[in-house]
């Protein structure tokens, strides 16, 4: 963690050193940066998986519907049959009987011509329904990649509480040291010096509390990106300060509503589910048209051709044939494929209605998590400005308390104005980064 004074830098130093070795004696095996992270919860995400099926069936319909649309079906057949052919009988009275057998190989190739546009709308709505799903794949890699790095700041963030308590604790005990010091010789009376140890006490639960914490959230976290049992082993590295380097486009409030509401996926599958009632509705009413099939086929049958005579007889034969049919139910108003149609339009009426409602909600969200972006922007400068101020306060109060101007009572409230005040500005930089990313999401970057 990079902080805005040499003094505050050299604490943290101190701090990642201890921290070090602490994980040394704990065996840390994986140190985990956020572009790791985000590599691996992409291979192992089960939405996203399924989010990725979801595209290959919808790709496997489409091209069924295509071959519906322009190929042929092609049947071919044969057949062998084996029996008595014909029976007479001979000068003697015998009755004698001819066997024989019966070859036959066919082959039809068939084309459904015209059936009132509904392999064309079907296919269509299935390009549709493609597009939608890829839609939905790209807007799944986005959750993933916005909660992954939400997720991983939030540890990092708790992990950087508990390394800032650490410090303060070690600042504690080095100034409890000191005054100890001080009381053996006579410099400051034993009243301070239980004073600071009592601080230095008081830091212990909270340091507990903020380890757990953090161990807590790190677990969560190895779970999210599909890791398992290897939480103990894991340690987040990174710069606390890479997440105020996120952005939002410094564009006019409209454009940047413009650019959003263009991109919602929810607004986006609404259309394209409207598009495709569209088609659906066309599909129903195409049995409203005749349909025109065309057939052509080939054939070849051979047979006995003579009595006690081996001697097969070939023939060949083929035909073409077109045939016009249409269903007579389907004008009648309470037919099914009349009422089929009606429950359509009446689906397309209603999610118009739910189409006009969600813009409205969305356009309202959108307004208000933009301005909180940009709010969040200007708390985490100032919460910036602050920590530097508190750092610098506190350098002069232990300069001033080594001097003998002051006593260690203003010392502490420096120390734990300081404390909060980079308490704080952790928690803007969290907040600031969920706004942004979220609207940089709603962007579609």
């Amino acid at each position: 963690m990079v902080l805005y004074s040499q003094d505050m830098q050299e604490n943290i130093t101190e701090t990642n050193q201890t921290m070090e070795t602490t994980e040394n004696t704990n065996n840390i095996k994986v140190r985990l940066n956020l572009e790791d992270a985000l590599k691996i919860a992409s291979d192992n995400d089960k939405t996203l998986k399924q989010a990725e099926y979801d595209v290959k069936i919808a790709q496997a319909q489409k091209d069924g519907s295509f071959s519906d649309l322009f190929l042929p079906s092609l049947t071919v057949s044969g057949s062998l049959n084996l029996g008595e052919t014909d029976s007479w009988s001979d000068n003697r009275n015998l009755t004698l009987t001819n066997w024989g057998d019966t070859l036959s190989a066919s082959a039809t190739l068939s084309k459904t011509l015209f059936t009132g546009f509904r392999n064309w709308n079907t296919d269509k709505a299935n390009e549709v329904n493609l597009k939608m799903k890829r839609d939905a794949y790209y807007d799944s890699i986005k959750d993933v990649d916005l909660n992954t790095k939400l997720a991983f700041y939030n540890t990092f963030i708790a992990q950087e509480n508990y390394r800032v308590y650490l410090q303060s604790q070690l600042n504690y005990s080095n100034r409890m040291n000191y005054n100890y010091i001080q009381y053996r010789n006579g410099q400051v009376s034993e009243y301070e010096y239980l004073n600071s140890r009592v601080q230095y006490e008081n830091t212990k639960p909270q340091v507990i509390t903020l380890s757990n914490q953090y161990q807590s959230l790190k677990l969560t976290f190895i779970r999210q990106i599909g890791l398992t049992n290897i939480a103990d082993e894991v340690e987040l590295v990174g710069n606390i300060l890479d997440a105020t380097n996120i952005t939002v486009p410094d564009m006019a409030y409209e454009d940047l509503l413009t650019i959003i509401m263009n991109n919602n996926i929810e607004l986006i599958n609404m259309e394209n589910n409207l598009q495709m009632l569209e088609y659906n509705k066309k599909v129903a009413k195409s049995y409203l048209w005749p349909t025109l099939t065309g057939s052509a086929s080939v054939g070849v049958s051979t047979a006995d051709k003579l009595r006690n005579n081996r001697e097969k007889n070939g023939q060949f034969n083929w035909g073409v044939g077109f045939t016009l049919s249409y269903n007579l139910d389907s004008l009648l108003p309470f037919s099914s494929t009349a009422k089929s149609a009606e429950q359509i339009d009446l689906s397309i009426k209603q999610m118009e209605v739910n189409y006009s409602q969600l813009r409205d909600t969305i356009e309202v969200s959108s307004r208000d998590l933009i301005s909180t972006a940009r709010s969040q922007a200007s708390n985490l400068e100032s919460q910036a400005e602050n920590a530097r101020t508190a750092a610098y306060a506190l350098q002069m109060a232990e300069r001033q308390y080594r001097g003998g101007s002051i006593s260690m009572l203003e010392v502490n409230d420096a120390e734990i104005n300081y404390l909060n005040a980079q308490l704080s500005y952790l928690q803007a930089i969290y907040e600031y980064l969920s706004s942004s990313l979220q609207v940089l999401k709603l962007l579609g970057i």
